[in-house]
């Protein structure tokens, strides 16, 4: 069914809009000494940014106008389809291999990263099926489990990459739906033990990553120094003070801080613009939070809390997850701020969200819907969810 008004909540529009103008404005003044130098025009990567954002939101005005029902339906596609290309990555050509990672997919000279779509791909499936009827969330095996092993397939072939970054926050996601949803709280914590676990193995096999953490732990119990990249990071904060040191002045972006328009723009935004400018771009997340879980309570059904509630921790975790990393109160995970950052994946991916929180709001304001359709036989949903019938 589409929608030919869909009601459009403003307050969550306007903050996600001046997001972009601060990415596209910190974007050029952090990214045009590099640009200049590489390319020879200091707007490089401020014009692909802008194309990806008005790609971005034209998802949106899309996603918007399509019943939310409608793309829960095809979750079981969108998911088998963002994990095969998981899978395609793995076996993608060298070239494609950055910082000796494998996260790009590269087709045709277009980039994308398909861990985003399968963060979106997880948060749809997990709101279609946990909002069948005969799903009883007090029920380990047959409810929370099959949920669990999806995650699981996910989260292994993204940590393959490898990207850890990006495993924890997939997983953290699925563990707050699963919290919104209604599990055991003994459930969930019996979960997050394995994944520690399973996150402490890993390290044993991932050197870099390992030595990343252990760098963290050592800067705070004096046996080691503050990375290079987060020292910087934080010189850059200090820089800017209360007020900031004014638009385009600062100086860590000049070869000083690494990455300085794309995980660590924040950085740069609290050099040029100081504590004011940084607590004023939290203002804006904390608005988007607070809109979102506002959806997520008025929708007309299950599907659509759960569905609202899931976008909403996801941008909320990657968010706050990067501003603890610039601050130096979590080790460097890679993770980029939500509408701010440079890259397309990330952004696309958000707007699509947004897009679709949009249109939760829209049927939040009308009539409800009858209660979500479901799988008769509990028994059977397992493995019903898994060949995604």
């Amino acid at each position: 069914m589409r929608i030919k008004t869909p009601k459009i909540d403003y307050s969550l529009l306007l903050s996600i809009t001046v997001l972009l103008v601060i990415s596209l404005t910190f974007i050029y003044t952090a990214s045009s000494t590099k640009a200049m130098e590489a390319f020879g025009d200091d707007t490089f990567f401020l014009q692909r940014q802008m194309l990806r954002i008005l790609f971005g939101f034209g998802v949106l005005l899309v996603i918007m106008r399509i019943d939310y029902h409608k793309l829960l339906d095809f979750s079981p596609i969108i998911f088998w389809v963002s994990l095969t290309l998981l899978i395609v990555l793995l076996v993608a050509p060298e070239e494609w291999t950055v910082r000796g990672t494998r996260r790009w997919l590269n087709i045709s000279g277009f980039r994308f990263q398909p861990s985003e779509i399968a963060k979106f791909a997880l948060i749809l499936m997990y709101a279609r099926v946990l909002s069948l009827p005969d799903v009883d969330m007090r029920r380990f095996v047959d409810s929370v489990l099959p949920q669990l092993l999806l995650t699981g397939v996910v989260c292994s072939l993204i940590i393959l990459e490898p990207d850890m970054g990006t495993t924890l926050m997939v997983f953290m996601i699925c563990i707050f739906m699963l919290f919104v949803a209604g599990a055991k709280l003994w459930h969930l914590a019996t979960v997050i033990a394995v994944g520690l676990l399973g996150a402490a193995v890993t390290l044993a096999f991932v050197p870099y990553q390992r030595t990343r953490l252990l760098d963290f732990w050592h800067s705070y119990t004096g046996k080691g120094e503050i990375g290079w990249q987060i020292k910087q990071s934080l010189i850059s904060l200090g820089n800017g003070g209360i007020t900031g040191i004014g638009l385009g002045g600062s100086r860590q972006k000049m070869h000083w801080l690494p990455d300085p328009f794309t995980d660590f723009i924040g950085s740069i935004i609290g050099e040029e613009l100081g504590l004011l400018g940084t607590l004023f771009l939290l203002f804006l997340f904390i608005v988007i939070i607070f809109r979102g879980f506002r959806i997520a309570l008025a929708a007309p059904d299950r599907e659509g809390q759960l569905l609202a509630a899931g976008i909403t921790i996801a941008i909320s975790l990657y968010a706050f997850m990067n501003i603890a990393v610039i601050t130096h109160l979590a080790p460097t995970t890679g993770i980029p701020i939500p509408f701010v950052s440079y890259g397309g994946s990330s952004l696309v991916m958000n707007l699509f969200g947004v897009g679709i929180l949009m249109n939760i709001n829209h049927h939040g304001s009308s009539k409800r819907r009858s209660p979500a359709r479901g799988i008769k036989n509990s028994r059977s949903i397992s493995k019903k969810v898994l060949y995604g019938l």
